[in-house]
């Protein structure tokens, strides 16, 4: 199990028996075992060594195109800050700002996200030599350096660990705890939990549960096998304080897989909808596999194969260019083969290329609406009127902030039970209401992810970088030499040039939307392949004026390169690049893990969810896994 804190102390692990453990001031994971000198290769984790993480042998990260360039310069800190600026958008959610992608799909992402990673460095404290977030320096990495000082504490496959609860470390405790993630009464099935009644007057599950477990309810419960006496006995450390800190136990603490989690509202539901889908599987299988342990694995197969088929079948197609996600799926994902066959993942291991986890999937940062019509209480009621569900309200009904104690004063131990989201809003194909959508991927980030309160208490200029979205992605990818977006595009057209699988590259050409200014591709570049984006391009735009006074238009940050290429190319999906990165890292997971959806029935992606229909129904999309949930009419 991954114990999360907030994002300035992102991971708690407990120190009896565990190799890695307590979290330094900004943020990274502190690996206490470690002798001075020694490489991330030395580390052992969960009985096993980490073979090469100095970059020799297996790597936890990697970069997908390590030979090309990334930007130059030290003293770039404050074009930085101004082009993170020049990102933020002036009003909340203005007309135009729309896609047609509803908006779980944002939150999905960050759910993939903490299924396939969960990252640090071992130098510490922050600011450290890896992600470096403050002072007027930022001096590109050696990217040996980098891989040889980070581990990813997942094992890159998307297996649901993070809902339940697989690694990184394995400890009496953890085990203690990952076991009481199981329901008492039916051992098939995951625990849930009840709401703090406030009345609310919503469409809940008929039997109630519809928030995630909470430490309180698991230590009230003497059939959870978690008990008081179990967090007493932790020795007197930060992992301690992260569950019990002078005798008070946090009972709002979310006992999941993956506490991160639990840092919104969205995504906890999203957490949650998927312990019940897990369940409703349970149910119908009680009939053919009467013993509880049987039942829950095979429960969880079909809940873990689901999820990897919607990833590839619904999520990708929606946030990516379909031609190139198709395009991918028939070659193989074969840039990702490359990548993982060069910087040597185990068969238990699948590496992460920088790239995506840095740069590409951090998209999803631009579709974050700055408030939700999240139900009938915070949204538009059956009455008339409108109350949105603000970004603070969606941040703080979590149990890292005691579940409204920023929102409103009062903390509660679970949810209060006018919260609970109406899935209606944000899963329809065909939204009831306009704005039942996510914001379109661009350059243009809603105002509250520069201020984002759970980040970090630092006062100084660490926490106002941590809080602030837009200037921490742009500064830890120039730190960690993350290539360029102009350079990928000539190593992605490079790689489609050789011989050997490629994905077509008719499918990557940029198509320019008419509102871009009439800046169209250079008629000098090749014909085939993706088109790079055009110094003119780059230079207009929302925050061009930005990228073209800090020196970029030629060499353009990767995260920012695939915001802009979206903006201005199909709108609704990431352009020709970002598509390509993305799809195929996910599909390359998919592939590359012999145990997936992929492998199954007659392989090479054949298995759909028609294969283990549930009560008749295949679960072939969102709205459809939601209503086998309990969650949605």
């Amino acid at each position: 199990m991954l114990y999360a804190e907030k994002h300035g102390q992102r991971f708690l692990l407990p120190t009896d028996g565990a190799t890695e453990s307590g979290t330094t001031p900004g943020g990274t994971r502190r690996l206490t075992e470690v002798a001075p000198g020694a490489k991330m290769g030395d580390i052992a984790r969960d009985g096993r060594t980490e073979a090469g993480l100095s970059g020799t042998d297996a790597q936890s990260f990697g970069y997908m195109m390590p030979e090309v360039d990334g930007m130059t310069g030290s003293d770039v800190a404050g074009a930085l800050k101004a082009l993170a600026e020049a990102m933020t958008e002036a009003a909340d959610d203005p007309v135009g700002a729309d896609s047609s992608i509803p908006p779980l799909f944002t939150y999905f992402g960050q759910f993939i996200d903490h299924d396939i990673t969960a990252n640090t460095d071992r130098d510490a404290p922050q600011p450290n030599p890896i992600s470096e977030m403050t002072g007027p320096i930022v001096e590109p990495l050696d990217r040996a350096e980098v891989v040889s000082n980070i581990v990813n504490l997942r094992n890159g496959s998307l297996r649901l660990d993070s809902l339940y609860g697989e690694g990184p470390s394995h400890t009496p405790f953890t085990i203690k705890t990952r076991d009481a993630l199981r329901d008492p009464d039916d051992r098939a099935k995951m625990r849930l939990g009840g709401l703090a009644p406030v009345g609310g007057d919503l469409d809940l599950p008929a039997d109630g549960m519809a928030d995630l477990p909470r430490l309180g309810d698991m230590i009230d419960d003497p059939a959870s096998g978690l008990s008081l006496a179990d967090l007493e006995a932790l020795p007197d450390d930060d992992f301690k304080k992260g569950f019990i800190d002078g005798g008070v136990v946090k009972r709002s603490r979310a006992m999941i897989g993956d506490g991160r989690n639990d840092e919104n509202l969205l995504v906890a539901q999203l957490h949650l909808s998927f312990l019940r889908f897990h369940n409703a599987i349970a149910d119908g299988l009680k009939a053919d596999i009467p013993d509880d342990d049987a039942r829950f694995q095979e429960a969880k197969r079909r809940t873990t194969l689901t999820y990897q088929w919607l990833v590839v079948n619904q999520y990708l197609p929606r946030i990516c260019q379909p031609s190139v996600v198709d395009a991918v799926k028939a070659a193989g994902a074969p840039m990702y083969a490359e990548f993982r066959a060069r910087v040597g993942a185990t068969a238990d291991e699948l590496a992460l290329p920088l790239e995506f986890s840095v740069a590409a999937f951090r998209f999803g940062h631009s579709m974050v609406r700055s408030a939700y019509d999240h139900n009938k209480n915070f949204g538009r009621p059956a009455d008339g009127g409108d109350r949105r569900a603000s970004f603070m309200e969606l941040f703080s009904f979590t149990g890292g902030d005691r579940l409204g104690e920023t929102a409103i004063g009062i903390p509660f131990e679970q949810l209060p039970s006018n919260w609970p989201i109406d899935w209606s809003r944000f899963a329809k194909d065909t939204p009831d209401h306009p704005d039942h959508v996510a914001r379109k991927i661009d350059t243009q980030l809603a105002p509250p992810l520069t201020d984002m309160f759970k980040e970090s208490d630092d006062a100084g200029e660490l926490g106002r970088i941590l809080r602030f979205l837009a200037e921490r992605n742009l500064r830890r990818s120039h730190r960690m030499n993350i290539p360029t977006g102009q350079a990928m595009v000539k190593a992605v057209n490079d790689f489609d040039a050789a011989d050997g699988p490629s994905v077509e590259a008719a499918a990557h050409k940029v198509s320019y939307v008419p509102d871009c200014g009439g800046q169209m591709p250079d008629p000098a570049q090749p014909a085939d392949g993706i088109d790079v984006l055009s110094p003119d391009v780059l230079s207009s735009g929302p925050a061009g004026g930005a990228v073209a006074s800090g020196g970029m238009t030629e060499a353009t940050p990767l995260w920012y390169y695939i915001l802009r290429e979206a903006e201005v190319t199909e709108g609704d999906t990431l352009g020709p690049l970002g598509s390509r990165i993305v799809a195929e890292t996910l599909v390359g997971l998919i592939i590359q893990d012999d145990q997936s959806y992929w492998h199954e029935g007659s392989g090479n992606g054949s298995w759909t969810p028609a294969d283990v229909a549930i009560g008749g129904n295949a679960i072939t999309d969102f709205p459809k896994m939601l209503t086998m949930a309990g969650l949605m009419a």
